[in-house]
């Protein structure tokens, strides 16, 4: 895809430099994810001071750019002199509208042609390691790999371009979505979904449009999976549960989570969009984070918590009630309410 197709399918888009750039788009690119020839969109002042360390990665990588056209106007003399480096450069007076349109086209780019049919085995695309285990009714899309002594259950679903380490098993009836990877040694129990669309809308003129998520899964070594959980796809960058992560039936983690290493979630919690989890994070039971939320390491939510506040929660924070807040806090809460309800029936 080139400047000018983008232009066409987004005929909102402005041109600001080198609307003749010769080079091949090849994909969206967020952040933590940056690849070759790619795009990023840039809305406000926040997402450029989070680019602006990024600039030389993605001058070596050809990466152009998508800023909202008003931010773009008010911008800082010496950003702007920064971001018109980049090799070339549009503007869009609507940034979440662009993003929502254009993701569709590279999302068919990537997902465009994988067998969803016949079996990568009778195409003989795919690798499995003799000694895997791999029961009967079981779909293998192409060009999937599947390590030593992996166990698959009966009805389960590995679609294309998926890899799964050694010594994992995979229980009934789990769907992989393409462009998955786990891990060694993980455990994904019956009736989980890996890798389905992010619920990601934006919404214009009455419509809720959808974003086209493509970014894929990765489950890193050691990582347990409760029945009936599902961990969506990212939008352009892979969701990541870390090593060692357990995580409890009925569980949801939304796109573009990440999960550090050894976090415990309990069963029925929800991870919202963005979220981070650093290492050993705890969630109780039918806790909620909310989108863009950064717990520190250690940090440990009690069940039935909303975290709701976006920003960094510092290392080894406790947090309880709804908004969640200090453990001790909303205790001391409860029980000053208790005092007054009692002091009122007397």
């Amino acid at each position: 895809m080139n400047l000018q197709t983008l232009k066409v399918i987004d005929s909102s888009l402005k041109f600001v430099k080198n609307s003749e750039w010769p080079e091949e788009i090849l994909a969206i690119s967020s952040l933590d994810g940056m690849t070759s020839h790619s795009l990023v969109f840039i809305k406000n002042a926040k997402f450029m001071e989070k680019f602006l360390p990024h600039l030389e990665q993605a001058l070596n990588l050809k990466i152009g750019a998508i800023v909202d056209e008003k931010y773009f106007d008010s911008m800082k003399p010496e950003f702007k002199t920064e971001i018109e480096k980049l090799p070339w450069l549009l503007t869009s007076p609507n940034v979440a509208l662009s993003l929502t349109i254009l993701s569709k086209p590279f999302y068919e780019m990537k997902m465009e042609g994988l067998n969803t049919q016949v079996d990568g085995r009778q195409m003989g695309t795919v690798e499995i390691d003799p000694s895997a285990m791999v029961a009967q009714n079981v779909f293998i899309g192409e060009h999937v790999r599947i390590g030593a002594k992996v166990e698959i259950m009966p009805g389960s679903v590995i679609h294309s371009h998926s890899e799964i380490g050694d010594n994992t098993k995979i229980y009934s009836n789990v769907t992989i979505y393409p462009f998955t990877k786990i891990g060694m040694n993980c455990r994904i129990h019956a009736g989980t979904v890996i890798g389905s669309d992010g619920f990601g809308y934006t919404f214009h003129q009455g419509n809720h449009l959808k974003i086209w998520h493509m970014g894929g899964v990765i489950i890193q070594d050691d990582v347990e999976l409760g029945s009936n959980c599902s961990v969506d796809a990212g939008t352009f960058s892979p969701t990541v549960i870390g090593k060692g992560t357990r995580i409890d039936n009925l569980v949801q983690i939304a796109h573009n989570v990440k999960l550090g290493k050894g976090c415990i979630v309990c069963g029925q919690s929800g991870i919202a969009g963005s979220a981070v989890l650093d290492d050993y994070v705890v969630l109780g039971g039918r806790a909620a984070i909310g989108p863009d939320c950064h717990l520190g390491m250690g940090t440990q939510v009690a069940g039935g918590a909303k975290v709701t506040e976006g920003g960094i929660w510092p290392a080894g924070s406790k947090l309880g009630g709804h908004p969640a807040r200090d453990l001790k806090e909303w205790m001391k809460g409860l029980a000053y309410v208790r005092t007054m309800s009692l002091r009122e029936k007397k």
